[in-house]
């Protein structure tokens, strides 16, 4: 099969074990690197997060391992120390070995197998109409970001927004994801030649960056309106130190440079539009749709025909205008810019309907 050329057969099984998590309902992310402090310590194959209420969520690594001799009771025991280091609810092993006695083990230590039988499946399965994570890194590798990223290649920043995922599912993380936006929504409006791969780039974001703030919100669910908006804009603007921990930064800042008040630190800070997001996030009309947002955004980002943003379902389109408005950049003058494309509509997939198998 065409697709299939180029990747070999690990990666293969990683695609199709990915497509079939996809199909059930789950958020799912390949090859993610856990790094810390900028080391990179090991691969996460799959990360699988779902969402099952308002207050509960499901984080998943799984290790899989498609060879001849795949040493499983060291994945097991490997995979559920990523999963304690991660704080993650479980861990799965994708092993060709089917003895039962790596059931009984997995058993023991928490840890769903899925054995060659399950794998024999899979390979029987077909691709859908998505892109390969090697396909798509392919691309972004053809692009330098220069000065704003210390020279790095677009795929390096693929790799480390999706990294954030696994560490930074907090408001660190989804202010680095915002700063990721704004460059690549930029070079959607000012570098014609870049600007499918850019447009890609920014619906892949978007969908990590809607992980991770539902991620939060499930912490702030049930507070009463005001107190749910003070989190939010104290996040948004403060990160993960609040406003406590940013006023002490501050006032240590104003003591060592002696010629700045903490005013001039502030207003810096108020010129920032979180309002913008605080408003949009705190409403619960738009915090239940966050999760199924995201899988819709990373199925367009990864489908074989490129989707621009004129065409994109309702919804997203209205998540896409409000970036704009954060960023700054008229909405009128960003779709013009695909208007002359003409394609169909792409529907949000069904997964309001669909429950986890």
């Amino acid at each position: 099969m065409e697709k299939e050329q180029n990747i070999t057969k690990g990666e293969l099984m990683e695609e199709l074990i990915r497509n079939y998590f996809l199909d059930s309902g789950y958020y799912v992310v390949r090859g993610v690197k856990y790094r810390y402090e900028s080391n990179d310590i090991t691969d996460v194959d799959l990360f699988l997060y779902g969402r099952s209420s308002s207050i509960t969520r499901q984080r998943i690594n799984i290790d899989i391992k498609n060879k001849k001799s795949p040493q499983a009771f060291e994945r097991i025991l490997w995979a559920n120390g990523l999963r304690e280091l991660l704080g993650f609810d479980s861990c799965i092993v994708a092993t060709t070995d089917q003895r039962p006695v790596i059931h009984k083990f997995g058993q023991r230590h928490k840890t769903i197998i899925l054995d060659g039988a399950f794998l024999a499946k899979m390979r029987s399965n077909s691709y859908p109409n998505r892109l390969t994570e090697e396909e798509l890194t392919s691309r972004f590798a053809k692009h330098k970001s220069y000065k704003m990223f210390g020279n790095k290649d677009w795929r390096h920043i693929y790799e480390e927004s999706k990294s954030k995922i696994l560490t930074e599912q907090d408001f660190a993380g989804f202010n680095s994801e915002l700063a990721f936006l704004g460059y690549f929504i930029e070079k959607i409006v000012t570098d014609s030649q870049k600007r499918e791969d850019a447009t890609r780039m920014t619906y892949l974001i978007v969908s990590h960056l809607l992980i991770t703030i539902d991620f939060i919100i499930k912490d702030i669910a049930f507070l009463d309106n005001s107190d749910r908006e003070r989190k939010l804009s104290d996040g948004f603007k403060f990160g993960n130190l609040g406003k406590d921990g940013v006023d002490k930064i501050i006032s240590m800042a104003v003591q060592i440079s002696g010629n700045k008040s903490a005013n001039s630190f502030l207003k810096s800070l108020d010129s920032i539009p979180t309002d913008i997001l605080r408003d949009f996030f705190s409403k619960n009309e738009n915090t239940k749709n966050l999760f199924n947002w995201a899988r819709d955004f990373e199925r367009i980002g990864f489908n074989r025909e490129f989707i621009n943003p004129e065409n994109i379902d309702t919804p997203l389109k209205g998540f896409i205008s409000l970036l704009l408005d954060f960023f700054g950049i008229a909405r009128k003058n960003f779709f013009e810019l695909f208007a002359k494309k003409t394609q169909m509509t792409i529907p949000l997939t069904d997964s309001n309907n669909k429950e986890k198998k």
